[in-house]
């Protein structure tokens, strides 16, 4: 039956549904019926059905940017403060892998220069190296 849109009330999510099963409903929901009817009827369901631990730092994130804002519990605050933490040091990690390699590739170069010059002139290079290491008067 083409047109004919689904019973909102037979795919609602279980109570343990997970975070990504209540944000597809509502994709439907909204795919459906329309932004504002699809709101109404989520938060209707969620009332009823949801769960502290059906909702992530993603869930909430979406439905804020669909206008719905679901309340936390001070163990989901806490729990997406440590996520945000997590975020922060593998930021870090990031950031530390590209400096890091960053620093490789300049000190393979100057190695790599440091060869180039000794092969094309290996008499300068040699008495080069003995001036830096040789100390005068000792």
């Amino acid at each position: 039956m083409i047109g004919v849109k689904a019973n909102p009330v037979d795919t609602i999510p279980s109570y343990n549904a997970k975070p990504e099963e209540w944000q597809s409903w509502h994709e439907t929901l909204k795919s459906n019926f329309g932004k504002k009817i699809a709101n109404s009827l989520w938060i209707k369901a969620w009332g009823i059905r949801g769960s502290s631990s059906s909702a992530n730092t993603d869930l909430r994130e979406y439905l804020e940017g669909e206008g719905i804002k679901i309340d936390k519990s001070w163990g989901a605050a806490i729990k997406d403060f440590g996520s945000g933490i997590l975020d922060f040091i593998g930021n870090i990690f990031t950031v530390g892998k590209w400096v890091g390699i960053a620093i490789l590739v300049i000190i393979v170069g100057g190695l790599g220069m440091m060869i180039y010059n000794i092969a094309r002139k290996p008499a300068e290079s040699a008495g080069l190296a003995a001036r830096a290491f040789v100390t005068k008067g000792k």
